[in-house]
């Protein structure tokens, strides 16, 4: 009889202390995930689109006067009324030679 009774205390001591220790074991294997996430980020695994954003600046930068003219012709909506990004909610301006329906 007092063998079931220390076998019950047995398991309810291993139970808790499972229970107790099952958040740290989690935070550690977060921490391990975590670790391995920023060792391929330092190795280059997580810039595949970061190189862009410099290519199109030197496209930018090596292009012609007349190709940057003709660029900034197309694309002056974009600098000149003033919007505050690519969701806002302004009216694009209207180019001399464009013509609307409205």
């Amino acid at each position: 009889m007092t063998k079931q009774i220390l076998k019950t205390v047995l398991a309810g001591v291993l139970a808790g202390v499972v229970l107790f220790m099952m958040p740290f074991i989690i935070i550690k294997v977060l921490i391990f995930f975590m670790l391995i996430k920023a060792i391929f980020r330092l190795m280059g695994g997580g810039r595949r689109h970061m190189h862009m954003r410099y290519a199109y600046a030197q496209k930018f930068q090596n292009m012609s006067e007349e190709e940057r003219a003709a660029f900034m012709k197309n694309n002056a909506n974009r600098w000149n009324n003033n919007c505050c990004g690519w969701n806002s909610s302004c009216e694009p301006t209207i180019n001399e030679n464009k013509t609307t329906n409205s």
